[in-house]
């Protein structure tokens, strides 16, 4: 999750590249700016971790959540559907070579 300026256009450029890093990596956007990634074991968390903070924009706020698999698939939605175009609210997993 992040909340980061756009005032200067130095910020916007921090913004894209942060955001472009994160999609990259494998993130997938649920919300504005919230991104999720299903990560399978701690020691790749730790990697995951190290990746972003060598990458974190200059202002701002960024922090991360960690949940199981199982607490994220029991997400309920109050208002709206849950997006179709990524299938991250469910505990069946995907491998893609």
């Amino acid at each position: 999750m992040f909340d980061l300026p756009v005032d200067t256009s130095r910020e916007r450029r921090e913004y894209r590249k942060f955001v472009k890093f994160l999609l990259n990596e494998g993130y997938v956007r649920s919300q504005y700016s919230i991104y999720c990634k299903l990560i399978l074991n701690r020691g790749t968390l730790n990697h995951q971790l190290s990746k972003l903070k060598q990458n974190l924009p200059s202002n701002g706020i960024v922090q991360t959540l960690i949940v199981t698999e199982k607490q994220f698939s029991d997400m309920t939605y109050l208002v709206g559907e849950p997006s179709t175009k990524y299938d991250v609210n469910t505990t069946e997993r995907m491998l893609e070579l």
